[in-house]
């Protein structure tokens, strides 16, 4: 963000960025709607989809979402937006779950995040990766 932005409105840091704290956050009705709605979508298992414009804050508010969430009961994974394919999709996934692969298959991507997902889910690995 431009110095004089920040200098303008007489703020201290960037305030859209990463590094934003959730308890900095501010609470609106949109974004408690749509922690409701993820909530729910967790509480069945389900899967959701958050959409929005460039900007408008669905990363704020998913991160917002996801510190609700007890860690010893989920794991999160950020994987940016992409513009790519299916492949760096997957080789996002993978490096997020911390995952060495040099595999160029789909089919082999797949496999590999399905049997972390069930290790982890059943418990065989630990958070540092480690089996148990």
């Amino acid at each position: 963000m431009n110095k004089n932005y920040r200098n303008f409105f007489g703020l201290k840091k960037e305030p859209f960025g990463t590094d934003l704290k959730i308890k900095e956050v501010l609470e609106t009705d949109e974004l408690k709607a749509t922690a409701t709605r993820f909530d729910y979508a967790v509480g069945l298992g389900a899967m959701a989809l958050v959409t929005g414009e460039i900007g408008s804050g669905k990363s704020t508010a998913l991160r917002y979402c996801a510190d609700r969430l007890h860690p010893s009961e989920y794991k999160v994974f950020y994987v940016t937006a992409t513009s790519g394919s299916i492949l760096e999709l997957y080789r996002q996934i993978t490096a997020e779950m911390g995952i060495s692969q040099s595999s160029n298959s789909r089919a082999v991507l797949t496999r590999m995040i399905r049997n972390e997902i069930t290790e982890l889910v059943d418990g065989k690995k630990d958070e540092g990766g480690a089996y148990r």
